[in-house]
């Protein structure tokens, strides 16, 4: 796919960026899971070692939780298996993951990769993690969002290890909460793609971006209305080709965010039928996580950049007026 043209009109107003006062990670990692939940910022697991390069030493399973208002030092809470590609949601002040992938090598040996079944929550209230029903199937490099009662899957393969090759999934996964004996139900998914990000805004999940089945990044939006398990597409997200490959997403008082490797907030517009910039984050990265930081602000968290893995925590402003941007290809 070939980058559209585009032209971006600057408005006068711009947002702030800052490197607030935040403590770095406890160790510098990407393809991590980040969430808030409470007034807290969740981090687990990640990849802390060289891109590419994944073994029992390199992948993280550490937990950890940070004040957002006023924190100065990292919790550290009960840790899990070594996971990276995965993410967390949070649900009445509980933290959840989903999945992930685990490798059996240890360094210098022969890449062993699989993607777990596993899913797990977290209760702050009692420090400990419970076990939730198994996914179908392994999954890794996917997304994990809840609407209402509901845990919502999307995107993802399923690496088999050494022995076996990947394969990708067709269809998305919910888990109602609510019920008495909880139990993944499948839907459809119209897209074979990993390297994703998604949010959500009211009973609509938005599955942005993320890398295809013959190795594309595509910037491409698909929209799950939970509520028919239908699925329609979304304006594409700006910039060239390579951004489309794991952007961040969150939700910020009812606003679609995303923040691509180039560097900029964008937010969905009110129509929903294109975007806009809000802001730009100081340290570049991918593979990164954006959490809501208050009501007009994100935190920026772990990734990738030119140097490796980022530690740093950076807050970003959400400027109240957006830069208006006119093509489906521009940043």
């Amino acid at each position: 796919m070939r980058p559209l043209l585009a032209v971006v009109f600057v408005c006068s107003a711009s947002a702030a960026t800052r490197a607030a006062d935040y403590p770095p990670l406890p160790a510098a990692a990407s393809s991590l899971g980040a969430i808030e939940c409470d007034g807290y910022l969740y981090v687990y697991g990640g990849h802390a070692g060289k891109t590419h390069s994944y073994d029992t030493e390199s992948v993280l399973g550490t937990f950890h939780r940070l004040k957002i208002e006023g924190g100065k030092a990292w919790e550290k809470l009960p840790s899990g298996p070594i996971l990276q590609g995965l993410n967390l949601a949070s649900h009445k002040g509980k933290v959840y993951r989903v999945g992930g992938m685990s490798p059996l090598n240890k360094p210098g040996e022969p890449a062993d990769n699989v993607s777990l079944d596993d899913a797990s929550v977290y209760d702050p209230k009692a420090g400990t993690w419970s076990a939730l029903p198994k996914l179908p199937a392994g999954r890794s490099s996917h997304d994990l969002v809840t609407v209402g009662d509901k845990l919502v899957v999307v995107g993802g393969w399923q690496m088999r290890g050494k022995a076996e090759g990947s394969k990708w999934h067709d269809t998305a996964l919910s888990l109602d909460l609510s019920a008495k004996e909880p139990k993944w139900e499948s839907i459809p998914q119209p897209f074979q793609r990993r390297a994703l990000t998604a949010a959500v805004l009211g009973t609509k999940v938005y599955v942005i971006a993320g890398l295809t089945a013959d190795a594309a990044s595509t910037k491409q939006v698909d929209i799950l209305e939970t509520a028919t398990g239908k699925w329609s597409t979304g304006p594409a997200i700006p910039g060239s080709d390579r951004v489309g490959f794991s952007p961040a997403a969150t939700v910020v008082e009812g606003k679609l965010i995303v923040n691509t490797s180039a560097g900029p907030l964008f937010r969905l517009t009110e129509k929903g039928d294109a975007w806009e910039k809000v802001g730009t984050v100081p340290t570049t990265r991918m593979v990164a996580r954006i959490v809501p930081a208050g009501k007009n602000a994100v935190l920026v968290v772990g990734g990738a950049g030119k140097g490796g893995n980022v530690s740093a925590v950076e807050r970003v402003e959400i400027a109240e007026k957006g830069e208006p941007v006119v093509a489906s290809g521009g940043n």
